[in-house]
């Protein structure tokens, strides 16, 4: 298996990871961020946003996001698109990986996964994962060739892995718990072309049935429960994306990583900032410059520097 090697791999690109891509980048290390879907984040889900500093007007959440990425690939920054799994932390270099197969490893990481996972559990689920209940369709799709599966959620993501679904099962159902998509309408479109995928709007699924394995959905409002043999979670919600972790790092008691002054979490080398840590106000200023301070500290844990570099220019 072929494994690439990194000064810094950043786990996340919303503001944090962006923010902490510009200045890692721009201190001359290589550089590569992992983003599973831009428009999954809590920036790139807003609308407008008319007060970030420095950004005159109105302008929407992702045409922010690329701006940044922009800015940090003017500087040599790598961002590729990709869902991060699984982490090794166990040596000096810390080890990546992810859903497409691909292994990274980098000698020091930045964790900046937002807050938008999923809140609390769906009856039935815990009790069924890995019989029916699956996060991760591009790891688990060719278990379902030929048997029907539902995908519940509204991001890109979910788009994106029921299109995966598509070319495995012999039926995907995509339960869209709103009256709309936070994706872009050509990828939401795409679907039309998918003679086994069919959409559902305003479906909440309320329980998961089975006695060894998925059987069927209870959704909210709906008297037939849908049956399915497996269903894919995508749904959003408040808590601290860190799934992918393993139990690997120190939390504080609220879930969210634990991490010092310097942002660098219970792990040497491994650093997070954004809302993976908790703070009382959530604002994208704020993770920025949360996410340009964490580079900072991965610069000076990398070269030795007995503090941390200023550089206003």
């Amino acid at each position: 298996m072929n494994t690439e090697h990194y000064d810094v791999v950043i786990v996340g690109g919303g503001p944090a990871g962006a923010s902490a891509a510009i200045y890692t980048a721009r201190a001359d290390l290589r550089t590569l961020v992992l983003d599973k879907d831009p428009h999954a984040g809590a920036l790139g889900l807003a609308h407008v946003i008319a007060n970030y500093p420095g950004v005159r007007g109105d302008i929407s959440g992702i045409e922010l996001l690329e701006l940044m990425r922009s800015q940090a690939e003017s500087f040599g920054a790598l961002f590729l698109r990709e869902k991060v799994i699984g982490l090794d932390l166990g040596d000096r270099d810390k080890v990546l990986f992810t859903a497409s197969g691909k292994v990274f490893r980098a000698k020091a990481i930045v964790l900046a996964t937002g807050s938008m996972g999923k809140s609390r559990e769906i009856k039935g689920e815990q009790e069924l994962i890995g019989a029916g209940v699956s996060y991760c369709a591009t790891c688990d799709a060719a278990f379902y060739k030929g048997q029907v599966v539902a995908v519940a959620g509204r991001t890109g993501e979910a788009v994106e892995e029921s299109k995966v679904l598509s070319r495995f099962a012999g039926k995907v159902y995509l339960l869209c718990p709103t009256t709309a998509f936070a994706a872009p309408d050509e990828e939401v479109e795409s679907l039309s072309y998918l003679p086994n995928v069919e959409v559902l709007y305003n479906k909440r699924i309320s329980a998961i049935n089975g006695k060894t394995s998925v059987e069927s959905l209870s959704i909210a409002g709906d008297e037939t429960p849908l049956a399915v043999d497996g269903v894919f979670l995508y749904l959003t919600g408040s808590s601290p994306v860190i799934d992918y972790t393993g139990g690997q790092l120190d939390l504080v008691e609220t879930g969210c990583l634990r991490v010092g002054p310097d942002f660098a979490t219970s792990v040497p080398g491994v650093f997070a900032a954004g809302d993976v840590i908790c703070k009382e106000i959530k604002q994208a200023v704020i993770v920025a410059s949360e996410g340009c301070r964490a580079a900072l500290y991965v610069d000076r844990y990398l070269r030795g520097h007995s503090k941390v570099k200023s550089d206003y220019h």
